[in-house]
């Protein structure tokens, strides 16, 4: 029951999840301005964090 609500959330839905270093803010902003729903933001990565 909870998959098939998850499911209908994105359901037609314009999503931007860029890769590392391509999700910039601006590039967030620029993406929901051209009718994106939902955007992620960039990948951390920091071996500073796993360690």
């Amino acid at each position: 029951m909870i998959l098939n609500s998850l499911s209908l959330c994105y359901h037609n839905k314009l999503i931007l999840a860029p890769m590392v270093r391509v999700g910039t803010l601006p590039m967030r902003l620029l993406a929901l301005d051209y009718g994106a729903d939902i955007v992620y933001c960039e990948e951390l990565i920091d071996l500073k964090m796993i360690q």
